[in-house]
């Protein structure tokens, strides 16, 4: 008989589990069946908990990394202080039993148009994790075009996976990465402000319309960017995005309009006319 994953929760047991930025926690988990867990980056499945009168408390998480071949696949979440799930997995320890279903959602190597000559990566929170995984997994598969990533933070112990993404790029010119922080202290030497006041210069703006732009994070900052993109020129399917929350964000057209400016020069009332 087969079995419909995306409908049936299956155990998984926690294989590691560390805090890698603050409030924010690495969690890597093994299908503790003979079924198979191959998952990528991007992939959203559903994370159960077990309560006492055996119902489960879940909700949505997105896949930062996969290994098939041993049933492992990785997320980075981060712990919301007046949240009741991630409360309870931030408690996990190795060895517990979390339940999973699915695959949703379209994993990040699916999305990225085979046409792009180059492609832009741009994050906000926890939003890195699947874009740090599907950076590695498309670079060990052997791609060659340019990826940039861009992740936006608020302090800087809010930041995560420098030192991977630092590894990542010296393995692979065609890989570079940067962080900005929206709330910066003076000792931080690094970019200051919004992934949207940084795009321009993450870019060739002379060559937009050769790139592919995928974007994961905060609904606000996903839903501007997407719009002051199109309104620039770039084609709706070069630009895939997934929300984490603030999922019905509706920036302003002024908004949209002063961010395209900054990528060609061109508003949305050039377009229309």
């Amino acid at each position: 008989m087969t079995v419909d994953l995306r409908s049936t929760w299956r155990p998984a047991r926690v294989i590691e589990h560390k805090v890698v930025a603050n409030g924010s926690l690495w969690l890597v988990l093994e299908a503790a069946d003979d079924l198979p867990a191959a998952f990528e980056p991007g992939h959203v499945l559903g994370l159960g908990l077990k309560l006492t009168d055996g119902s489960l408390m879940r909700h949505a998480y997105t896949v930062s990394r996969g290994t098939p071949a041993s049933n492992r696949f990785e997320h980075l979440y981060r712990v919301i202080s007046d949240g009741r799930m991630s409360q309870r997995l931030a408690a996990l320890s190795t060895g517990d039993i979390v339940y999973f279903h699915g695959p949703f959602h379209t994993p990040i190597q699916q999305e990225v148009r085979a046409e792009a000559e180059q492609i832009v990566l741009i994050s906000t929170g926890v939003g890195i994790g699947p874009l740090y995984g599907y950076a590695g997994k498309t670079l060990n598969d052997g791609e060659r075009r340019p990826i940039a990533l861009l992740a936006g933070f608020r302090e800087q112990s809010d930041t995560c996976l420098a030192s991977d993404l630092e590894v990542l790029s010296r393995r692979h010119s065609n890989f570079s990465w940067q962080f900005t922080l929206s709330r910066p202290a003076n000792s931080w030497s690094g970019l200051r402000g919004r992934v949207t006041d940084h795009l321009p210069e993450t870019i060739d703006v002379a060559k937009l319309g050769t790139y592919h732009f995928h974007l994961v994070g905060n609904g606000e900052m996903v839903h501007l960017l997407r719009g002051a993109l199109t309104t620039s020129g770039v084609s709706r399917e070069r630009v895939s995005i997934e929300t984490y929350f603030n999922h019905y964000s509706k920036p302003s057209s002024e908004d949209i309009d002063r961010v395209a400016s900054k990528l060609l020069l061109t508003t949305r009332h050039k377009h229309r006319a």
